[in-house]
């Protein structure tokens, strides 16, 4: 039986090398089955929770053979990219996984798998700041591949002697003379002695890919990111799930840490754009109760009738939207998400 369950993941990674883009197209179909399946029958919600959940694991896993037959790791540290992947799987199936403890457990089973969700996630964030210097996290932790724009460019990194980055060379500190290192000559038959040109692209690409140490208010800004989830929940079990000083004390936090981390001007080009997205993010407060309840919720609702009733064929879509709403706001705009 395992020889035959190897054969067929064998099979498998070869499709997805041979073929990425139908690969992705998969993953695309089965983004678009979940907003489909939405609101079409009475467990709609754990149903389309599993498809997208499956969606995006189908993804990473794809990504992670194309860069394995690339050559290129997401990280040097065999123990960094482990964790940034654990993370990334709990990241991709939070929400089914709360989802289907509330069907089986009820609502204290679902509070109970939320606190050990964002506890473990919590843990690994921590180690990647504090340990092993990963800089400010990111949402998800390991990027999805583009596959049209990507791919060459990973087999262009995993060959160094074609496109050599900064490694193959190092300048002698006396004489200042650039030297080829050992560990990137080529063999010796069609050896050449001449030192290798530094692609400026690729060196771009490796200096963009090192995270930024973190230390004094920065590390604080960053810490605070990690423990808003945590003091939000816990400012719930004090005050309540529908009181607006839960919601008033995460958005104060997620506003402090955004802040402290816009200060530091050496940030590189990932860690901007995850500063950007942490502050287009809180425009999901409107949709997060108690705000949502009592000023966008009707607005809302308004609209999407007004769009259904006049434009031609949107009721169509927009209809199932309407009735499914209230368990996407329930679902997705927690105060506590990351």
């Amino acid at each position: 039986m395992a020889v035959y369950c190897q054969q067929y993941i064998e099979k498998y990674r070869l499709f997805v090398t041979n073929n990425p883009l139908l690969a992705s197209e998969v993953e695309v179909a089965l983004k678009w089955a979940s907003y489909i399946v939405a609101g079409r029958f009475s467990q709609s919600p754990v149903v389309t929770e599993l498809i997208h959940s499956a969606s995006k694991l189908l993804t990473l896993v794809n990504d992670s053979i194309l860069r394995k037959a690339a050559g290129f790791s997401i990280n040097t540290n065999s123990v960094v990219e482990k964790l940034k992947t654990y993370l990334a799987i709990i990241e991709y199936a939070e929400v089914f996984v709360e989802v289907g403890a509330h069907q089986i457990s009820g609502t204290r089973g679902k509070w109970l798998t939320v606190i050990l969700l964002h506890l473990i996630k919590f843990t690994i964030n921590c180690l990647l700041l504090l340990k092993y210097n990963q800089g400010i996290c990111h949402s998800p932790p390991i990027q999805p591949l583009n596959r049209t724009k990507d791919i060459p460019e990973l087999n262009r990194q995993s060959n160094p002697e074609c496109y050599p980055n900064v490694e193959v060379t190092f300048t002698l500190s006396s004489s200042g003379r650039v030297v080829r290192s050992l560990h990137a000559a080529p063999p010796l038959v069609p050896r050449t002695w001449q030192v290798p040109k530094v692609d400026e692209d690729s060196y771009k690409a490796v200096r963009s890919r090192v995270p930024s140490k973190l230390s004094g208010k920065y590390l604080t800004g960053e810490m605070l990111h990690l423990l808003r989830p945590l003091v939000h929940l816990a400012s719930m079990g004090v005050f309540g799930e529908f009181s607006w000083k839960p919601f008033l004390i995460a958005m104060g936090i997620d506003v402090t840490s955004l802040h402290l981390l816009k200060q530091k001007l050496d940030l590189n080009k990932g860690e901007k754009q995850e500063i950007n997205r942490r502050a287009l993010s809180l425009l999901l407060y409107l949709l997060r109760s108690p705000f949502y309840d009592q000023y966008s919720k009707q607005r809302i609702m308004i609209m999407l009738h007004i769009i259904s009733n006049r434009v031609i064929g949107s009721g169509l879509f927009l209809r199932p939207l309407i009735e499914y709403i209230p368990e996407w706001q329930q679902q997705y705009f927690y105060s506590w998400s990351s």
